[in-house]
């Protein structure tokens, strides 16, 4: 800005400048040629008088006088010149066109300039009649405005320059005072009142813009706050890209689901994040402009990758990949689709069997004698099919939280001594040696379910038992929690089969399940019904040195 007013400065400045020697070299001239003219009349007026007193030879002293330097020339009346101090009189022509001898002829006198552009001068005339009806004509040659001009350029450039200097100096000066108030401005804060009035709606509307300007800021670190709350506070993954596969906008959940690190920043390409099958092609199908929803093994889990693209004005800017942790869903299917296997088998051998027999009866093939003993195996058959679907029942009813009874307050400790009194002559059967120990402790339960909990895992402890065993079971009170425990000296669980002890018609030893008998619900059962009374239950196992399950029930 300062460039710009010194420029336009020097440039006006320049024009005035240049405008003023104009008019003054005018003025100069006009003025020189006012007191020229006013001499030439003077001197006529005295050449008139002494031509009235002497005649023409007054005329030959003035020629005889080198002094005398202007010239001065006699006409008569038809133009013909009479005498002239500078010039041969009869070798000159008439003078009757001549201008100033016309005026003087007609109004007494006249004057006339006559520019010499060879000579670069004017001559200036004046004419006079007199009383004889003589012309007495006087002129004088002087600088023409060209010429005069001319001898003063020097003069001139040496002003325009000393002035043009001046003028950078006081227009930079100026430039300095009138910029300084403006860079002083504080435009985050402008103060109108302290500035030029003309800026005064600027400022103004500076203020405004600032004004909302803040506003708007604001409201976009509010949004962007809470949008990071939100995103970081999904379980859900979220990755937003460019079209150029860029990271934009990402989660934390979107790191721990792709990489498996607590890396908490990242930038770059997002096949950075995984390069797996499945999530290349939910982003290229994205950035295709086309919808996707694939399933990604990492890890050990299972992850839901849904992907849509970001148009803008119709064109695919972008995508968004939503990460979705389906493990548990993944698991349940696969639970599912095992468990409607393994109860078609399991209610497959016991109808076979009920079958089996019966169509031999029925055909006549059994001996009377040998009635008795089918007839025990169609009981023991169907017994253990009733067995079976009660338990399946009890899983559904626990699942899908159908319980048809109300919870009320139940001493552990009384139903695990009444279980083990129960469950004494399996154990003496067994030979295994059964013994409790515990203190009175309530919680809210169903009962049955608590009877159930109890009965499998001390059922469990006796089958799994080596000859001349024991089972230590305990209920007592820590704190406000119950703790029920049972202990055994039995066959053990190797460590790999430990987290799945409580799957559904898992048996870790599959050649001894018909020996031992039972539906592989018990502890499925178990684990459900102790999440049902909000319990916790654990279990420590060592291969030849028994098991202890332990389940916390709060009071």
């Amino acid at each position: 800005m300062t460039k710009k007013i010194l420029t336009g400065v020097i440039t006006v400045s320049l024009i005035i400048m240049l405008v003023c020697v104009g008019l003054v070299m005018g003025i100069m001239y006009d003025y020189m040629g006012e007191k020229i003219d006013e001499q030439l009349k003077n001197e006529a007026i005295l050449i008139e008088e002494a031509l009235g007193c002497s005649g023409t030879s007054y005329m030959d002293s003035l020629a005889e006088r080198s002094e005398i330097g202007n010239r001065v020339t006699l006409i008569s009346a038809d133009g013909v010149v009479v005498y002239d101090t500078m010039a041969d009189e009869t070798a000159m022509e008439n003078h009757t066109e001549r201008e100033e001898v016309q005026e003087a002829l007609i109004n007494g006198e006249g004057y006339a300039v006559r520019t010499s552009f060879t000579l670069e001068e004017d001559t200036r005339y004046y004419a006079r009649k007199t009383a004889d009806n003589l012309i007495v004509r006087t002129s004088v040659n002087h600088y023409s405005q060209l010429a005069l001009l001319l001898d003063t350029f020097g003069m001139v450039i040496l002003t325009v320059v000393v002035l043009i200097i001046i003028s950078l100096v006081i227009s930079y000066r100026i430039a300095k005072a009138i910029i300084k108030p403006i860079n002083d401005i504080d435009l985050d804060n402008p103060d109108i009142s302290e500035n030029y009035e003309e800026l005064a709606p600027l400022l103004h509307r500076i203020q405004q813009q600032n004004i909302r300007i803040r506003r708007q800021m604001e409201n976009l670190r509010k949004n962007r706050e809470e949008f990071n709350i939100i995103t970081e506070n999904m379980s859900e993954g979220l990755l937003i890209i460019d079209r150029d596969m860029e990271v934009l906008t990402y989660n934390r959940s979107a790191l721990e689901m792709l990489r498996g690190t607590g890396e908490t920043d990242f930038s770059g390409s997002v096949l950075g994040l995984n390069r797996s099958e499945p999530f290349r092609k939910a982003v290229a199908d994205a950035l295709e402009g086309k919808g996707c929803q694939v399933l990604m093994e990492s890890s050990g889990s299972t992850y839901e990758i849904i992907s849509n693209p970001v148009r803008e004005k119709g064109i695919v800017s972008g995508a968004v990949l939503i990460i979705l942790d389906v493990t548990e869903r993944a698991m349940g299917e696969r639970m599912r689709r095992e468990f409607t296997s393994n109860v078609s088998h399991e209610l497959k051998t016991p109808l076979t069997s009920i079958y089996g027999v019966s169509d031999m009866i029925a055909g006549g093939m059994v001996k009377p004698e040998d009635v008795q003993g089918f007839a025990k195996t169609i009981r023991e058959e169907s017994s253990r099919l009733i067995s079976l679907i009660n338990d399946i029942i009890n899983l559904s009813q626990l699942d899908e939280n159908t319980v048809p009874q109300e919870k009320t307050r139940v001493d552990v400790s009384a139903v695990a001594e009444n279980v083990v009194a129960r469950l004494s002559g399996k154990a003496a059967g067994s030979d295994v040696t059964v013994s409790f120990s515990g203190e009175p402790s309530e919680i809210t339960a169903v009962e049955y379910i608590l009877d159930e909990i109890v009965y499998n895992i001390v059922e469990n402890a006796i089958k799994y038992n080596k000859p001349g065993g024991t089972v230590d079971v305990s209920v007592r009170n820590i704190g406000t929690n119950c703790i029920f425990t049972v202990k055994d000296t039995g066959i053990g669980i190797p460590e790999s089969a430990q987290p799945r002890v409580f799957e559904r018609f898992y048996r870790v030893d599959k050649s001894h399940s018909k020996q031992i008998g039972g539906t592989g619900l018990g502890l499925s059962i178990v684990k459900h019904a102790v999440g049902y009374l909000d319990g916790e239950i654990s279990l420590e196992s060592e291969e030849g040195k028994g098991t202890t399950v332990t389940v916390i029930f709060s009071k």
